[in-house]
């Protein structure tokens, strides 16, 4: 089954299979049917490639498609920084961190907001009380990053260092991978990576495959200790991952227009706040989509 649209539906991307491992996760799951770019970078980051960075997140901050990542590195954590600061509504970029470690108790405050639009997704592959990052671990994560990605953009990997041995296996597995020209990227090239402008969000965007059947989002079963499950979030929200119906559609926009805020028709239709966000953006598209289709027919 799928959602209108032919968007994947958020029950289809929490069922479970044996592809991700994943043991928690909170936000719209819903993020990981758009067009992925996983990115990873080394710890140390050669000034010279630092501004083009920054200049390659600012435009894909505006683009629809989701970027997964640790966000662990300092550089990665500045690329969080600002695709956090695109677009809060409408068909901006959304973000899929990826944890080294359990899934933090509190989730940080400069999150909720995000995972209350719909923008943010938190995955981890670690059950509840792994509060310890290690090398093993971060592996592991990186690891995830490059399978979620529809292609993989590393900016700079340290010779010999976890991220260009993860640029070699993703590469053996055939997964487009993309780095900046130059002397940087000269280690990731001679793996198989493609070499992009300095300027090249363009170049990359064009080149990043569709993100065709998506993997659905597992929540592992065999965690008792796993903290955001299906079932705990429906004891608060219980239409949570539901199939939306023309009523609840209905609904949903006559509430929006009568100026509630997203907790109030959360709480009101019993699903998530990011749902909500979400639903509303997919009933944007396809209304934006009518006009063209008309024209057509």
């Amino acid at each position: 089954m799928t959602g209108q649209g032919g968007n994947p539906g958020q029950e289809e991307l929490w069922s479970k299979t044996e592809a991700q491992g994943v043991t928690s996760a909170v936000g719209d799951p819903a993020i990981l049917g758009r067009r992925k770019i996983g990115m990873l970078c080394s710890i140390k980051c050669p000034g010279s490639v630092i501004l083009h960075i920054y200049d390659l997140m600012r435009d894909l901050r505006n683009e629809s498609l989701a970027v997964v990542s640790g966000f662990h590195s300092p550089m990665e954590k500045e690329c969080l920084n600002i695709l956090l600061r695109g677009p809060s509504t409408g068909s901006g970029c959304s973000v899929v961190i990826c944890y080294a470690r359990s899934l933090p108790a509190r989730i940080p405050a400069e999150l909720r907001k995000p995972i209350d639009d719909g923008r943010l997704l938190l995955l981890s592959a670690f059950a509840e009380g792994q509060d310890n990052i290690t090398r093993a671990s971060s592996a592991a994560r990186n690891k995830q990053v490059a399978e979620l990605g529809d292609a993989l953009f590393i900016p700079y990997a340290s010779p010999g260092g976890m991220v260009e041995g993860i640029c070699r296996d993703a590469a053996r597995s055939g997964k487009p991978i993309f780095t900046f020209d130059g002397d940087p990227g000269a280690s990731l090239q001679a793996m198989g990576a493609r070499a992009i402008p300095l300027s090249g969000a363009a170049v990359l965007l064009g080149s990043v495959p569709q993100s065709v059947d998506p993997q659905p989002l597992q929540v592992a079963t065999n965690s008792s200790q796993r903290t955001y499950s299906v079932e705990s979030i429906r004891r608060d929200y219980k239409r949570a991952y539901e199939k939306w119906t023309d009523h609840e559609e209905a609904l949903l926009l006559k509430l929006h227009e009568d100026g509630k805020t997203r907790r109030e028709i959360a709480q009101e239709l019993q699903r998530q706040p990011s749902a909500i966000s979400s639903r509303l953006r997919k009933i944007e598209q396809r209304t934006a989509e009518w006009p063209n289709k008309t024209t057509q027919e």
